[in-house]
């Protein structure tokens, strides 16, 4: 029995080498949920919205992810239609049902909270570095008690791009991202839950300069959903949606 126990533990150091860069952190999270990770998702998400840490509205939102490219947020129910649709490379944005804006903008967060799991190691390192992350600065540290990876930033330092990984689930818990107009956004993700064969947070709190911007909360989450043809192609909206395919 000893010798099966060494045996195991022997074996389970020889393939799970210590992680001590970006690339080889990409290369365990991919071998730990590649092929188990749910491909869609949808949830409604509950708001908090604050202005000087002091809560101003709520809101309910609707969100669909087709991982790895698209993630499409109507803002209240799909017939007001108002919605952002992210799809590829760009950025869509709605209002009574009218497009009013098309840019150029890659969502980092899909990346990071399930799109690493469906890309080649190659293509989620060079998206990483596309989101502002420098891939070479990589540590360890501790987060909410638990040990977590860093990508992007030094001990310290909590104004450089960054991203937090649990290193236990190897799933996402923080990101640290300055803003274009000079300030920085801090988002935080908690209350993860089993989701297919991954996970997903539950609750996300948003700060802005050490305060809280915004705390969403997710109901109804629902993995592998058969997403309806169009739900992403700004073409169709209006059309279709995951609420009433």
């Amino acid at each position: 029995m000893k010798l099966l126990v060494y045996t195991l533990l022997s074996a389970t150091l020889i393939f799970s080498p210590k992680i001590t860069s970006t690339s080889a952190l990409i290369e365990a999270m991919q071998r730990q949920y590649q092929g188990k990770w749910a491909a869609t998702v949808t949830f409604t998400q509950q708001n908090l919205h604050y202005a000087a840490d002091t809560v101003k509205s709520r809101s309910t939102w609707y969100e669909a992810i087709e991982y790895p490219n698209n993630f499409r947020i109507d803002f209240g129910l799909p017939k007001e239609g108002n919605a952002v649709i992210f799809a590829n490379d760009s950025m869509y944005s709605f209002k009574e049902g009218v497009l009013k804006s098309k840019r150029f903008r890659l969502n980092y967060l899909i990346l990071l909270n399930g799109g690493i799991y469906f890309l080649p190691k190659e293509e989620a390192l060079k998206r990483l570095k596309e989101a502002g992350y420098d891939t070479d600065v990589f540590r360890e540290d501790v987060w909410e008690g638990g040990k977590v990876y860093v990508v992007g930033a030094g001990k310290g330092d909590e104004k450089t791009a960054q991203c937090w990984i649990d290193a236990r689930h190897l799933y996402l818990v923080r990101t640290i991202n300055p803003t274009p107009d000079g300030h920085v956004q801090d988002a935080r993700f908690s209350k993860h839950v089993r989701l297919g064969g991954g996970w997903i947070e539950t609750e996300v709190l948003f700060l802005k300069d050490g305060k809280r911007e915004q705390l969403e909360e997710y109901k109804n989450t629902k993995a592998n959903v058969n997403l309806p043809a169009g739900l992403f192609d700004p073409a169709q909206f209006g059309k279709v949606h995951w609420m009433n395919p």
